[in-house]
Formats: structure tokens, C-alpha cells, sequence
């Protein structure tokens, strides 16, 4: 069956579906058709933040709101310029949806529920007249005169502009479709994973976690804040994600096997010194099982001793000057050796994809084939956990969108 549409939008994603809205929004009499492979639209959306979908992230500050990005830096400072967390807000909260922010800074429905987001989309794509078609892949693309020829299972579309919108994929093969028209792809790895670490006693203390820590990775500059949390297979937590983000080339060129570098206290050593010398000093009467100087949770405080070879009974002030120093040199700085990685919850994310130095930043036209629209994951750039993924989709799809129908 033959379609001539002026917009075809490859993907039934966030970023899809807000290149599809935008673009109907900006020309209404423009025939506009989302194309979903499966026969889920928002899939991501839906199970994105535990179910409730971390929409953005709460930092209008442009400089601050970049350092969240470990790629794409150079494309979003003008995208999040065009469209940034503010304008986000004041989309949702003009199609009925409330956001709240949370005290670490992210966004979520005031309904804690993921389906208010896709419902939002789903209604503004069908109140402005957007044809979906799903359960319909992508077999070819390839321009033709002044326009695309689309073939999917069923269709073979006619298109004035194609936006590509359908997310990261973990194979560079699966490129093929873009590469093949001369646009550079950088190779696929993955982002935003937890690190496997085959250390039964560890695993014991599943489930605990500290408010604040650092990771490093031996070798690897950077040491990357947050909270830490002990799982069954190893560590995870927002500092752990962020380290995975920021070095995932590296730790992929690894093949997952790196040593982990973890400070506790996430105060640094030269802070943590200095408070633990004075808190031994203020109590050398405990034993060293009950002084527990950084409060950290009681099991991750026994551990710790464990791995110092301190016996829990110990006086403070019977703590020899080695002894003291293994101590703070296990709660500043322990080794575990990683071995693997495992995806955090439904959060996958791709580092790779279209290379920036191929897509205007003003337009995400490509700088090669006129009228042929990027948005979303399928771009070299990915954020650390926390919405900042879905910010970057909502602003590439707003520009692509509202770019492509003013041909």
C-alpha cells in the first residue's frame, strides 16, 4: 500500500512523539505519521523511573544542567537553549499534567504514575490529527528526487521529510539503514549500568546503602559522587551510574573488568582524615565497633573492620598508628574488582549513535541529506540517570519537529 505523507516520523518513542506534535503544531494541514516497529507506543516512558517517569530534571541552569551529559555537550548547549527544562514544565502542565520535583532535583507526574505522561502524548498526537501506524519496522530508506521512499512491512511511504526518532540500538549493524546513506555512526556501548563484583561478603550486606559516597575507577580520572548501594551482585546507586555513564567507552574497551575505588565517607581523604583522627581522640574509650566515626550503617561499619583485620572489641586508643591507617584506607579508598555489568532496572541507554558533527544544531536536519531530521537516543548523546535522557529527547523532538515542516 502506497502512503504519501509530508512527515514521517520513525519511532513511537518520547522523542517520536514529540517531533510528531511539534511539527503538527507548528503547519496543522501537514500530514504527519508516527511508524512504530512493535505494537507498544511510549514503552519507554511507561516503565522509565520505577513507573512513575522521570520527566526532567530541575535545574534551569543551563552550565549546571550540561554536566549531566557525559555526551552531546557541544549539540545540547544550543538544543536546551531552545527548549529547556522551564519550557518542559510549561508543555505538561499546558496538557493537564502536573509536575512535582523531588528533593534531589527530579521530576516526576504529581500522579506518580507513568501513564499520565503517555496519556498526555497520546491525546495531543490524536487531538492534533497524527496518523500512528505500529507494529510496522523499517525494511528501507533511501531519498528519492525530492523526497523519501519509506518501506516497512506494509507500507512503502512517500515522504517530503523523515525524522528518525526510535531510540539506541546495542549494535552497531543495526545503523546500517543511516550509515548506508553516508552518515557517520559512532560505535554503540553501553551506558548507565551497575558493576558486577564477585565478592560473596559484599554481597551479604545487600541492601545497604550510604547517603553519600564516591567511586572511582583505578587508572581512570574522576572520582563521581552520590549515594551507593550494596545489591546481591555487587554496587549500584546514582554514584555508581554516573561512573558508568562518564566512563563507558573505557570501561567497555575493559571488557567490565576494572578496579572499583570507593570512598565511604564521600568526604575525600584529606576531610575524612581530619575527622576521623578527632572523633578517635574525643572517644578513645569506645570500642572501635561502637565509635563508628562516619555513622555509616552498622553492617557496612563491621565489614569495613573486617576488611581492616581490626578486632571489633578493640579500645580506640589501643588502635595502633598502622592499624588507624588501614582503618581510614578502607573507608576511603576499598578495592573490589568488577567483573561485568548489569542494566539498571528498565533504564538502558545507549552511548553512541549519529556522530553531532553530522546534524545542524539550529535544525537536527542532517548537514548531508536535506530534510532528514534526527532526534532522541538515536544521537551520539546520553545524560546520567535522574531525567535529564528524557529532557534531551523532549528538546531534539521539539526542534526536529517544528524544524521539519518549515520546508
Amino acid at each position: 500500500m502506497n502512503k504519501e505523507v509530508d512527515i514521517l516520523v520513525i519511532g513511537g518513542g518520547a522523542a517520536g512523539f514529540f517531533s510528531a506534535i511539534h511539527a503538527k503544531a507548528t503547519k496543522p494541514k501537514a500530514s504527519v505519521v508516527i511508524l512504530e516497529k512493535s505494537n507498544k507506543l511510549l514503552s519507554k516512558v511507561l516503565v522509565s523511573g520505577g513507573g512513575r517517569c522521570n520527566v526532567s530534571h530541575n535545574q534551569p541552569d543551563l552550565t549546571e544542567l550540561l554536566k549531566a551529559y557525559p555526551r552531546g555537550k557541544s549539540l545540547l548547549k544550543w538544543v536546551l537553549r531552545k527548549w529547556g527544562v522551564v519550557n518542559t514544565v510549561r508543555w505538561f502542565e499546558s496538557h493537564h499534567v502536573s509536575l512535582k520535583t523531588e528533593e534531589d532535583g527530579r521530576m516526576f507526574p504529581s500522579t506518580n504514575d507513568s501513564s499520565t505522561i503517555a496519556n498526555a502524548l497520546l491525546d495531543a498526537a490524536q487531538n492534533l490529527g497524527i496518523e500512528i501506524i505500529t507494529g510496522n519496522g523499517l525494511e528501507s530508506l533511501r531519498p528519492h528526487e525530492n523526497e523519501f521512499m519509506v518501506q516497512t512491512k506494509e507500507f512503502e511511504f512517500a515522504a517530503k521529510s523523515v525524522i528518525i526518532a526510535c531510540g539506541g540500538f546495542p549494535k552497531i549493524e543495526q545503523y546500517h539503514f543511516i550509515s548506508n546513506l553516508g552518515i557517520q555512526i559512532e560505535p554503540p556501548v553501553p551506558s548507565l549500568f551497575t558493576f558486577n563484583i564477585p565478592d560473596t561478603q559484599l554481597h551479604d550486606l545487600k541492601g545497604v546503602s550510604t547517603p553519600w559516597g564516591r567511586v572511582k575507577v583505578s587508572g581512570l580520572d574522576g572520582w563521581f559522587e552520590g549515594p551507593i548501594l550494596i545489591t546481591h551482585w555487587g554496587l549500584s546507586g546514582p554514584a555508581i551510574l554516573k561512573a558508568s555513564a562518564f566512563l563507558a567507552r573505557e570501561l567497555h574497551s575493559a571488557a567490565y573488568k576494572y578496579t572499583v575505588l570507593t570512598d565511604w565517607t564521600g568526604m575525600g581523604e584529606e576531610a575524612a582524615r581530619e575527622h576521623y583522627i578527632s572523633y578517635l581522640l574525643m572517644h578513645s574509650a569506645r570500642q572501635i565497633s561502637n565509635a563508628n566515626p562516619f555513622e555509616f550503617p552498622r553492617k557496612l561499619w563491621e565489614f569495613l573492620l573486617d576488611r581492616a583485620e581490626i578486632k571489633p572489641d578493640k579500645l580506640c586508643r589501643d588502635l595502633s598508628k598502622s592499624e588507624k591507617n588501614k582503618l581510614l584506607e578502607v573507608c576511603v579508598r576499598s578495592e573490589y574488582k568488577a567483573n561485568g555489568k548489569t542494566t539498571f532496572k528498565e533504564e538502558f541507554v545507549t552511548a553512541g549513535g549519529v556522530a553531532l558533527s553530522e546534524i545542524d544544531a539550529n535544525t537536527m536536519q542532517s548537514k548531508k541529506i536535506p530534510n532528514l531530521y534526527f532526534a532522541g537516543e538515536i544521537i551520539d548523546m546520553d545524560g546520567i540517570t535522574g531525567g535529564y535522557n528524557f529532557q534531551a529527547a523532549w528538546a531534539t523532538g521539539y526542534i526536529a519537529g517544528s524544524s521539519s515542516v518549515k520546508r
